[in-house]
């Protein structure tokens, strides 16, 4: 019997380890075209690239690191695009900087702004969002499908 509670309590200790996640969470994944307006005219601007908005609200931005965005054909493949955006803080605000660009955490919900060629577009099926913690963990993969 007492064999049999060890192993018990050491599949729970490496099961809790190999699965260990994040205590960030991310939720309402919203992905959204970009339109640009030529300020002259008043007419969208053309451009050989599709712009997207990926949104998401977190719960602890705090102690995020990074959040990674994933184009794919497949489901966490990223075999399209992969983004690093990392989390900076400046005093109590928070951007993530993604591309040149630093773009502020506003009432928990992060943005990052994507450009896409037109093969990129028309070949990506998901997008998966995940955020990667100051512990190294990961939240829970976010899904979008085309």
């Amino acid at each position: 019997m007492k064999a049999k509670l060890t192993i018990f309590a050491a599949f729970l200790l490496f099961g809790g380890i190999l699965a260990a996640q994040s205590s960030v969470e991310i939720k309402d994944l919203l992905v959204s075209p970009v339109m640009e307006i030529d300020t002259v005219t008043n007419m969208p601007v053309e451009s050989d690239y599709l712009k997207l908005s990926v949104m998401c609200k977190i719960s602890d931005i705090s102690s995020a690191e990074t959040v990674q965005i994933l184009f794919e054909t497949v489901e966490n493949t990223g075999d399209i695009v992969t983004i690093s955006a990392n989390v900076v803080s400046v005093g109590d605000v928070y951007f993530l900087a993604y591309n040149s660009e630093q773009t502020e955490v506003t009432d928990s919900i992060f943005t990052v702004n994507v450009s896409l060629s037109e093969t990129q577009q028309e070949a990506y099926n998901f997008i998966t969002v995940f955020v990667t913690d100051n512990l190294g963990d990961e939240t829970e993969h976010l899904v979008f499908t085309k």
